[in-house]
């Protein structure tokens, strides 16, 4: 009896593919190209940012695959991959930034400062030809069906060093700021973000907020107020504390020199954290904010405690004015529902002199607006959020040099353009209240948040980490 002959594939003759090893140099690099743009704008920006992103991997293994549907999942994968490095970047400036407050004040982007719209151009313009460069570098270096598996080899092998070394750094500080320490060697930016939102990139975005009275452990400057008839209250831009008090006394000089007409002047700080907004109602309202900011769909019923619905009823007519424009954060929903009967924003004041910041009206611009409402006024509770110190303190809007930097020992840039710009403003209020009908008001002025600083410089040497200052005193009847 004949035995059936075997299977074809049993007979056949097989062979290892022929490796070309250079190819895995070259899937090595096309693995490490979409990072190189993102170290070299940390180190000039002074961000921490791990040398290897693993979150690319994908995106590079589908630009190698031989099909169309998955290269542009693949262009799918690295716009993901960018827009979770760019948040990460960005956190280390804003601490207080999350997805959905980033998606909230995209619209206003066009009203940024210089800067930031530089920046914003330069993620924008990577982000439209990376993905065409890296689709044909792809075409160009790997040209057969199967040599997706170099760039799958060099990946996975990637990923188990990630598994493995994940904690290594390349640099060994440790930051003030979130991230400021992420100078891994290779990591995951989305790794990362999810362990710092818990998991909240996975949750549908959503921008209404969840408002909650602030615990009695925190502190504002509101609780200062005495029962004066004639109120000023300035949330300030970005003030922060800073560590040298001569820095403190040198800003106030033109204020102090004013001491003997003021019924009395104090000062001091306290801690703080949070958006501007968030500053906001933590003196108006004593609330916290989380989650987003769309006032406009948050119940009136949950303000009604707020600072301004208070001295309404009390006979106080409460102004409540900001230099930008109404749209952000919502202040055009907002301020009404904490009480303001009048309020004033940038659109209000288009003959007026525009700063960098948001495109808004210069705070110098404001003082002659702030003094003819105390003079229409007996009982008046005008609260005021300055803008033009908000980040990045552009030389161009100071006018006011008297604040010697180099006498204080702060370095040039970011930290030294900040306070010569509160000193701007605080020597500006100094003049404001030698005026007439300024007479007998009581003012307080209070930091929103610490200032975000953009440069090289170690902020924690010259200024105070996560604290505000804020300064009380009443003119003289």
């Amino acid at each position: 009896m004949t035995s059936p002959n075997p299977p074809s594939w049993l007979n056949r003759d097989y062979k290892l593919p022929k490796l070309h090893y250079k190819k895995f140099i070259w899937a090595f690099l096309l693995l490490l190209a979409p990072n190189v743009f993102f170290l070299v704008g940390a180190y000039f920006v002074g961000l921490a940012r791990p040398l290897i992103n693993i979150d690319y991997f994908v995106a590079c293994i589908l630009f190698v695959m031989p099909n169309r549907f998955l290269k542009w999942l693949g262009i799918l994968a690295f716009i993901i991959a960018i827009f979770i490095d760019v948040m990460m970047l960005s956190m280390q400036l804003f601490p207080f930034l999350d997805i959905s407050a980033m998606l909230s004040l995209a619209p206003f982007l066009v009203n940024a400062p210089l800067r930031y719209m530089v920046l914003v151009g330069l993620v924008a313009l990577y982000l439209a030809l990376m993905p065409i460069l890296m689709t044909k570098i792809s075409k160009r270096l790997f040209t057969q069906k199967r040599d997706w598996f170099y760039v799958l080899t060099i990946a996975l092998f990637g990923f188990l060093m990630y598994q493995k070394f994940n904690d290594i750094r390349y640099v060994d500080v440790e930051g003030d700021r979130f991230a400021q320490s992420d100078f891994f060697v290779i990591h995951s930016q989305y790794k990362r973000y999810r362990w710092m939102a818990d998991s909240e990139f996975v949750k549908h975005f959503s921008n209404i907020p969840t408002i909650k009275p602030l615990s009695a452990d925190i502190e504002n400057a509101s609780h200062h107020l005495t029962n004066a008839n004639r109120v000023l209250f300035i949330v300030a831009e970005s003030w922060g504390v800073a560590r040298k008090e001569s820095v403190t006394d040198d800003m106030l000089a033109n204020i102090y020199a004013q001491k003997d007409n003021f019924e009395f002047i104090e000062r001091g700080y306290f801690d703080a954290s949070g958006a501007t907004v968030e500053g906001e109602l933590r003196e108006l309202c004593r609330l916290s904010l989380h989650g987003g900011y769309a006032f406009s769909k948050v119940d009136d019923t949950v303000f009604k405690d707020c600072l301004p619905h208070h001295l309404t009823k009390l006979g106080y007519h409460a102004i409540g004015m900001h230099s930008g424009f109404s749209q952000i954060y919502e202040r055009n929903f907002l301020y009404p529902k904490l009480g303001f009967k009048e309020t004033i924003f940038a659109e209000q004041h288009n003959d007026k002199k525009r700063c960098s910041a948001f495109n808004g009206i210069c705070d110098s611009e404001m003082f002659d607006v702030v003094a003819q409402k105390f003079a229409s006024h007996d009982k008046l509770f005008f609260y005021w959020l300055t803008l033009t110190s908000h980040a990045s303190y552009p030389k161009k809007d100071i006018r006011n040099h008297r604040l010697d930097c180099d006498k204080h020992g702060l370095p040039k840039g970011d930290i030294c353009n900040n306070f010569m710009l509160h000193t701007q403003f605080f020597d500006d209020l100094g003049e404001l209240i030698k005026r007439p009908e300024m007479a007998g008001v009581e003012v307080i002025v209070v930091g929103d948040h610490m200032p975000p600083v953009m440069m090289r410089n170690p902020i924690h040497p010259y200024i105070h980490w996560q604290q505000v200052s804020w300064l009380h005193f009443k003119v003289k009847s």
